[in-house]
């Protein structure tokens, strides 16, 4: 069975594709309204001929119920081209998943940094932890995870980074790095006011990462 970032990376490519095809036979006119018509009903019968692994079922769901109560504004177009950039950005050429190094993050940390960010690997996060940033943007990396979850300087262990800040630009400089963020949650987390974020190893999540879409 393959890993949820290879299925759902097939997924958009092959949607994407189709739409292309269609638009270029004249048969899907090149407007939002159209191509998020010609998506939804290509998800549709993507799950009723169970095209895919059953893993990325509950994603096409979401898209799903998104384009029929949205319609254009579901901006499936625009969420498919990221997930494929995305994805193929952290993934080696032959489109397989590449380890996640500790250097990685520290670059992330310094980008962070030099961005005025807050930035803290030397606390530990227990069941609660209250941190005053004074508004400045902030970052904190559970030091004992920090340490830990690292071997021979690959990432061994799903990591944890509690972020209170402009997401799209943590998100920004994760992707400089090669790194993808998955939302645990965006407020209430182990650290106050603080979301919670998830780095997993080689970059696979059991779900979509954060996207920056244009």
């Amino acid at each position: 069975m393959t890993s949820f970032s290879t299925s759902i990376h097939q997924v958009v490519t092959t949607a994407l594709a189709d739409l292309h095809e269609a638009q270029l036979k004249g048969k899907i006119p090149k407007n939002p309204l159209s191509e998020t018509h010609f998506l939804a009903a290509w998800t549709t019968n993507a799950m009723k001929k169970k095209r895919f692994e059953s893993d990325v079922l509950p994603t096409l769901k979401i898209w799903q119920r998104k384009a029929r109560s949205l319609g254009k504004n579901a901006a499936l177009v625009e969420t498919f081209q990221a997930i494929k950039a995305h994805y193929e950005h952290v993934f080696d050429q032959d489109l397989k998943a590449k380890p996640v190094y500790k250097q990685q993050i520290i670059d992330f940390c310094d980008k962070l940094t030099g961005l005025q960010w807050m930035v803290n690997t030397d606390l530990e996060v227990g069941e609660k932890l209250n941190r005053h940033s004074a508004g400045q943007a902030s970052m904190i990396i559970c030091s004992q995870q920090f340490e830990q979850y690292f071997e021979d300087g690959l990432l061994v262990k799903p990591i944890s980074l509690y972020i209170r800040g402009d997401l799209p630009e943590a998100l920004q400089a994760a992707f400089e790095q090669s790194l993808l963020l998955y939302k645990v949650t965006d407020y209430k987390s182990k650290v106050k006011y603080h979301g919670e974020y998830i780095i997993y190893n080689n970059n696979e999540g059991e779900f979509l990462p954060e996207l920056l879409i244009a």
